[in-house]
C-alpha cells in the first residue's frame, strides 16, 4: 500500500450557488490543485476552506462521499461528481469526523470565520452569535448605492447594491469576500489560500467595514 501523503479538501467559489461545496481529493498541494481548476468553466477561482491531509486521502474522500450519500443522497448535485449542496461549515465537521480514522491525519482550516470560532473554543470561550452571522450592510447602517474603498488603494472602489453583502466591482456582482479575491487576484496581491474576510478589506468613510461592526456592537 502506497504511503504517499494526500489530501482531501473542500472548495468553495463565490459562482457557485449558495451552500455548494467541492470535496475531492489531491495528492499535490491542494493550492496546486485548486489552481487547476480555476479555467474557463467556472468565472470566479477557488477558495480553500479546509484540508485533511493523511495517506489514506484515497479512502478518506470515498468515506466522505459515501457518509455523504448515505445520511443525505439528495444533496449530491450531480451523480459521481465532487459537488454537494452544503454549507462548508457541516462539510468542515464531516472532515473533522473522518479524520478521526486515521492516525496520520492532520487538518488544517484557512476560512478566516472559522478559524475565529476555532480559536475561540480554544481559549475556552464561544463565539460571540453576532461574530458567527454573516456582515451585511443592513447591520452597518450602509444604504443601496453607497461607495466603498479598497483598503490597500483608495482609487479602486465596490458599489454596494443590496441589503447583505453583494457589492459591484467592474460590472460585476460580487459578495464582499469574493470582491476582495477578485481585486487581490487582479493586483497580483492574492494570498495563497485564496480566503478572505471581506468586511476587513473594505472602508466605508475610512472605516473598514469590520471595525464598524465592533464598533457597533454587531
Amino acid at each position: 500500500m502506497s504511503n504517499t501523503i494526500g489530501y482531501v479538501y473542500i472548495l468553495t467559489n463565490p459562482s457557485f450557488m449558495e451552500d455548494w461545496v467541492k470535496i475531492g481529493k489531491s495528492s499535490r498541494p491542494v493550492n496546486v490543485r485548486s489552481k487547476e481548476l480555476d479555467n474557463t468553466a467556472v468565472p470566479l477561482p477557488f477558495s480553500i476552506y479546509a484540508t485533511l491531509k493523511t495517506s489514506k486521502y484515497d479512502a478518506a474522500e470515498r468515506f466522505i462521499h459515501k457518509m455523504i450519500d448515505m445520511v443525505a443522497p439528495d444533496i449530491r448535485i450531480r451523480k459521481g461528481r465532487e459537488f454537494f449542496n452544503i454549507t462548508p461549515r457541516k462539510a468542515y465537521d464531516i472532515l473533522l469526523l473522518c479524520s478521526e480514522q486515521y492516525d496520520d491525519a492532520e487538518i488544517e482550516v484557512f476560512d478566516e470565520d472559522l478559524l475565529d470560532e476555532i480559536n475561540a473554543q480554544k481559549n475556552g470561550k464561544q463565539p460571540h452569535v453576532e461574530r458567527s452571522a454573516r456582515l451585511t450592510f443592513e447591520m452597518l447602517g450602509i444604504s443601496v448605492g453607497e461607495e466603498l474603498i479598497f483598503y490597500s488603494d483608495n482609487s479602486i472602489t465596490a458599489k454596494v447594491i443590496d441589503k447583505g453583502s453583494m457589492v459591484r466591482v467592474d460590472d460585476l456582482e460580487l459578495s464582499l469576500s469574493a470582491a476582495a479575491r477578485y481585486i487581490n487576484e487582479k493586483l497580483g496581491t492574492a494570498n495563497q489560500s485564496g480566503a478572505y474576510q471581506g468586511g476587513i478589506w473594505f472602508k466605508y468613510k475610512g472605516e473598514t467595514l469590520t471595525d464598524m461592526r465592533k464598533r457597533l456592537g454587531r
